[in-house]
């Protein structure tokens, strides 16, 4: 069981997202960062769509009324279990009673608790991720608040040959930042891609809007089906990419998608930011998402005896 005795600002319970309902206007919701939660749920051994609490904007404390192993990860944090400094993509033993104090995130924008063997809350079309729009999933379709109580699922057990002394070897961690995101144009969009973009304040769980330009050629159109990294070009001539809670259907222009192993990596990327945008092939996509995927399994071979 985990209480949470200070809520950070933004908490919500994650997984890697709920497939299947996106015909019926479901969004897929789950982490920003889902390469960052897969690998934390690699790393402890769970089970790859292990919920875990996603925190953003700011820290706050969670108690721990059992003993627990836990990892963070994604952004960087200032944290500590009781007086012990927690570095992030180290698993961590704590004990009955025992406090995490995240004090600040202090680079990137989403950080992840990923807890042995995952957190626990009711199933909602197969997922336990939390879509705020729709208040539900997580826990009781809402942000975590001072005094709420989260379980954790039974723990199996599990030879490991890794513990505290030993953090994730840093070619096995996810990339944090990056100049350059990748994506696959739809049209010629050569103005889209020639100088880089800012991350504008105006960017949350369901889209990033780009600014400091604006592009010719945005228009509303006939809705067609969108998904997490649809880049859509409003009238305004400001392009937005479509993050995890992005909607089913979309009614602007569309110049392409952020390739699914980079979307991560825009998720962590505070306002003001600066980012350019490169394009590639369908298969230099399908590469990079194979390779992010064999890199998963390589932790697992490394964590688990």
């Amino acid at each position: 069981m985990i209480v949470v005795r200070r809520a950070p600002a933004y908490a919500t319970v994650q997984d890697i997202g709920r497939r299947g309902f996106m015909s019926s206007g479901v969004p897929r919701a789950g982490a920003m960062d889902r390469p960052a939660l897969e690998t934390l749920n690699a790393l402890l051994g769970n089970d790859s769509n292990a919920g875990a609490i996603e925190i953003a904007l700011n820290g706050g404390e969670l108690e721990f009324s059992e003993e627990t192993t836990f990892a963070l990860g994604g952004a960087k944090a200032e944290a500590r279990l009781e007086s012990t400094p927690v570095e992030g993509y180290r698993a961590y033993r704590a004990n009955h009673g025992d406090v995490l104090t995240i004090d600040s995130i202090t680079a990137g924008r989403f950080l992840y608790l990923a807890i042995h063997p995952g957190v626990m809350t009711p199933l909602v079309m197969r997922s336990r991720s939390t879509y705020l729009p729709g208040a539900f999933g997580g826990h009781e379709g809402r942000r975590l608040k001072n005094g709420d109580t989260l379980a954790t699922e039974e723990t199996r057990h599990q030879r490991r040959r890794h513990h505290v002394s030993d953090p994730l070897p840093s070619h096995l961690r996810p990339a944090l930042a990056r100049d350059t995101i990748r994506y696959v144009p739809r049209d010629d969009v050569a103005d889209f891609f020639q100088s880089p973009w800012i991350v504008s304040p105006a960017s949350d769980r369901t889209g990033y809007r780009l600014a400091g330009r604006s592009i010719e050629g945005g228009a509303s159109i006939t809705s067609e089906p969108v998904c997490p990294g649809t880049i859509q070009l409003p009238p305004g001539g400001e392009p937005i990419v479509l993050m995890a809670d992005a909607p089913t259907v979309g009614g602007y222009r569309i110049l392409g998608a952020v390739i699914t192993a980079d979307a991560g990596i825009l998720a962590q990327m505070q306002p003001g930011t600066s980012v350019a945008f490169n394009p590639v092939s369908v298969e230099a996509a399908q590469r990079a998402l194979l390779s992010d995927n064999e890199r998963i399994e390589r932790i697992r071979e490394w964590s688990l005896a």
